[in-house]
């Protein structure tokens, strides 16, 4: 029997048992969703939970601004998907390279039939020929190693690598913002928590006082032992104190846990804040020309940037397009090896060169560059508009540090003026002037303001870094020595202290004009030393300045009136008058008050405190009309926003005229 014979008598395979046993293969491996049990979900944020806080620990010390931002670099999730999503464009690029490459491809096979793969010849004459021939084996193994490069592919690969490349460009700029917002937000959140972890008890022990001063209210009403109208509007304005107390204290506990959030703190650790000093704060003046921040705002802003790469790998794009139209040349080399033994030479090497031309592409060439003048003039538009919008951010993140200045300084003066209220009252208290009622919503109102200032205070920090993010100027150096919190803290206060130092200087002081006080006429002898004492103090104290020499520009004048003994006590009216240096009469004020006999230095005290605080505003307003205040100093030539020094000009901040003993 020859191989012919027996090859024809072997079994056939039954194609149609052949796709039965794929389908049910198929079948069984087909997919079906398959969501995680609760008990693997359960472990899964569980160990999710431990990954997020692992690697830190719990501040020790009370952190300043530039540890907690530290920390919030450190361990921030935000900024880390960042730094991540830039270190995955990074290796797209880098993948990206390896298509350069030409194509080294090693290959081996076998190859099996069921029966032998014989055939019919025919010759020249066309006749078939009558005994069936093969050349190839039943079975066989083959293998190879080819080198094939193609320069069309070559060329586009490259252009896809470039555009890969300025894609890794885009994600550092994003991770540049990113690093950017969480300064600024740090920023804000240390600035609020530190006022919270200051205020937080005196705001408590205050409400306390304030339920206590409603229910004796209630217990006066009760009694009628003042008229009804006058202790309701007394009790209105306790609520209206307390309601305000509340709500910043409200805010206070949300800048808390925002700034844990930052740093990535597990919720409820405890952490302290280093304290500042806000009372002695007087807001810097921006001594950086309009022109040097916009300039600095084109140079670094990371947005901009990004529109230049997005610029670029648009024109990527049209480069890639125009390469698809050359002409394709291809070259491949290999060497073979086939182990039929019916070939005469089983291994072997191959070459060839091929060039293909896609001549019908040629047509859209004219839509091509269309389509390339439409993008470049989109991307021109949009980088525009994104100049323009961080122009406008630049030139409002000064103005509103002018604004938020100014009221800082309307703030300030209204917590010290709260407090002098407050101390003014405590003295009235004690010779029975006012009472204990009144006092406590004076220190309630006072408290409302030193909130607010502070509250003002932490937003003008929060202006400063608003206006470094939007000059897009970085916090840290391109390299740092080490990356732990401690490192990162000094090169963040070291950077941001010397670009403080470099754009802000302290604000010139207003130059006022003197005035000289009187001698009080009206008065005992024995009481004219308390009742001026008092008076100037309380000048002093209210940065009125007071000439000890010279010749002052104005001069106030205090006569006391005296009515004889009642059965209340002693009538008493205190008049006064703020003279020019040519006499004429500027501003007058009058107070009456009844005194008690025996009348003792304390009141005496009182009455000239209480006659000062009358005068302190016409004396400030008249002392700064007397003279101009000299704004700071820019750069020639340069626009220094004139809306600054309109606004601020009036508010030169808490130490504007030294106190005596201190």
């Amino acid at each position: 029997m020859t191989p012919y014979d027996e090859g024809n008598n072997r079994p056939a395979f039954r194609l149609a048992g052949l796709a039965a046993l794929i389908a049910a293969a198929l079948a069984g491996c087909a997919v079906q969703p398959m969501p995680p049990s609760q008990e693997e979900y359960r472990v899964q944020v569980g160990s999710l939970q431990q990954k997020l806080f692992a690697g830190q620990e719990a501040p020790a010390a009370p952190l300043t601004l530039a540890d907690a931002t530290a920390r919030a670099i450190r361990f921030n999730m935000d900024y880390r998907v960042r730094m991540m999503e830039q270190a995955l464009a990074l290796g797209q690029t880098e993948l990206a390279n390896h298509d350069l490459l030409p194509k080294l491809t090693l290959a081996a096979g076998y190859s099996a039939r069921s029966n032998e793969s014989f055939g019919f010849g025919f010759g020249p004459d066309g006749r078939i020929s009558a005994n069936p021939t093969a050349s190839q084996e039943r079975s066989h193994t083959t293998g190879s190693i080819g080198f094939a490069w193609n320069m069309l592919d070559f060329g586009l690969s490259y252009v896809r690598a470039q555009q890969l490349a300025n894609q890794s460009l885009i994600a550092e700029e994003r991770r540049r913002k990113a690093l950017q917002n969480l300064v600024q937000d740090v920023r804000l959140a240390w600035w609020r928590a530190e006022a919270a972890q200051r205020l937080q008890p005196e705001i408590d022990a205050l409400l306390d006082d304030i339920e206590q001063a409603s229910a004796r209210a209630r217990l006066i009403e009760t009694r009628r032992l003042l008229p009804p109208l006058q202790i309701v509007a007394y009790r209105r304005s306790l609520l209206d104190l307390e309601q305000q107390l509340s709500l910043r204290r409200q805010e206070m506990a949300q800048a808390e846990l925002e700034l844990a959030t930052l740093m990535n703190l597990p919720m409820g650790t405890k952490y302290m804040l280093a304290r500042s000093d806000t009372v002695n704060f007087v807001a810097p003046a921006l001594t950086a020309s309009i022109g040097a921040l916009e300039a600095a705002t084109l140079e670094n802003r990371p947005e901009l940037r990004e529109e230049t790469y997005k610029s670029r790998i648009s024109d990527l794009e049209w480069k890639k397009q125009m390469l698809g139209l050359l002409p394709s040349f291809g070259l491949d080399l290999g060497e073979h090896y086939d182990s039929n033994r019916y070939l005469l030479n089983n291994q072997w090497a191959a070459g060839g060169l091929n060039l293909s031309f896609g001549l019908l592409r040629l047509f859209s060439i004219p839509a091509m560059n269309r389509a390339q003048a439409a993008q470049a003039e989109m991307d021109e538009t949009r980088k525009l508009a994104t100049t323009a919008a961080i122009l406008g951010q630049t030139r409002l993140a000064a103005v509103r540090y002018d604004l938020l200045a100014h009221e800082f300084g309307v703030w300030d003066d209204a917590a010290r003026d709260d407090a002098r209220i407050v101390e003014y009252l405590q003295s009235a208290k004690q010779v029975g002037l006012e009472t204990e009622l009144e006092v406590i919503r004076a220190r309630a109102r006072a408290l409302v303001s030193r909130v607010q200032r502070d509250f003002v205070h932490a937003n003008l920090q929060a202006a400063i870094g608003r206006l470094y993010n939007s000059v897009g100027l970085d916090s840290l150096p391109a390299e740092v020595d080490s990356h732990e919190p401690g490192a990162l803290a000094a090169a963040l206060h070291a950077r941001i202290s010397a670009w403080e130092k470099d754009n802000f200087a302290e604000k010139p002081l207003p130059k006022f004009g003197t005035f000289a006080l009187a001698p009080v006429a009206g008065l005992p002898e024995s009481a004219k030393d308390p009742f001026s004492a008092a008076m100037l103090r309380i000048l002093r104290l209210s940065k009125v300045p007071v000439a000890n020499d010279g010749k002052p520009e104005l001069r106030l004048e205090t006569s006391v009136e005296l009515a004889p003994q009642q059965s209340s006590g002693r009538p008493s009216r205190v008049k006064l008058r703020l003279l020019d240096a040519a006499g004429r009469v500027i501003a007058e004020s009058e107070q009456a008050t009844m005194l008690v006999e025996p009348v003792g230095n304390d009141q005496w005290q009182a009455l000239g405190e209480g006659a000062a605080y009358r005068m302190i505003e016409p004396l400030r307003k008249a002392l700064r009309q007397k003279n101009a205040v000299t704004p700071p100093a820019a750069d020639a030539g340069a626009d220094t926003l004139g809306l600054r020094y309109s606004l601020s000009m009036n508010r030169s901040g808490a130490n504007v005229f030294p106190i005596e003993g201190q």
